[in-house]
């Protein structure tokens, strides 16, 4: 399932229905309808626990941690994930949950830094778990993509949208087939952190996104079908 706040266009709605998720696209809702969707969801949507993923993508505008409904009345990102942890929806328990959210956090602008070269990551995958723990935490398996870090600015283009979403979009059509969710976010952090700039006197302006890793196994977009968490 796809959920936005606002209109998402048709790059998110397009990437997942390709990937075989079930969309359910919800456009320009105030805080009670967003209320309303969000219960909906958790509480009687058909099937939930047949899943073997989750995803809610909000395209809003937002700041310090809460999405701007359409009329006017704020709904914090913290509220919206608690909906969805393992106390409160026992349908979603032991699934991994992907929020995607593209919103300003704040009023703050990444300006850049200069540094001599790109540091060396470590190419070698985590080791996985053979066993299925007896209990999990109520908030594990979530992982949550923001557009920008707390406390900044996030850019849209007029023409071509959101720097994150076109990104993202782009490194899962790409990627999606072969690597995992958190591997494909750092290379969308690379593309919108290197790629992406505002001109302005002396510099840059530029935007960093981050992410929440909150997951007990690594998270392949292609297998949700067939390997039930």
């Amino acid at each position: 399932a796809v959920v936005s706040t606002q209109s998402t266009g048709d790059a998110t709605e397009k990437l997942f229905k390709k990937l075989g998720f079930d969309v359910e696209p919800q456009e320009n809702l105030t805080r009670t309808q967003l209320d309303d969707v969000l219960s909906m969801i958790v509480n009687d949507f058909p099937a939930l626990d047949e899943y073997n993923c989750f995803v809610a993508v909000f395209l809003s505008h937002g700041e310090n941690e809460v999405l701007n409904c359409v009329d006017g009345k704020d709904k914090k990102i913290d509220d919206i994930i608690d909906l969805f942890k393992g106390d409160s929806c026992k349908a979603l328990r032991g699934i991994p949950k992907w929020f995607i959210i593209q919103a300003c956090r704040g009023k703050s602008f990444n300006t850049e830094v200069l540094i001599d070269h790109d540091a060396k990551g470590d190419d070698n995958d985590i080791e996985q778990q053979s066993s299925k723990p007896i209990s999990i935490p109520a908030c594990a398996d979530f992982y949550i993509s923001y557009a920008t870090a707390p406390g900044y600015y996030s850019y849209r283009n007029i023409r071509n949208g959101s720097w994150f979403i076109s990104d993202l979009c782009t490194t899962i059509t790409k990627f999606g087939r072969y690597e995992d969710v958190n591997t494909m976010m750092t290379r969308v952090n690379r593309e919108v952190a290197l790629g992406r700039v505002v001109p302005v006197d002396g510099g840059f302006k530029r935007q960093m996104p981050c992410h929440v890793n909150m997951l007990t196994k690594a998270l392949y977009l292609d297998r949700i079908r067939c390997s039930k968490i």
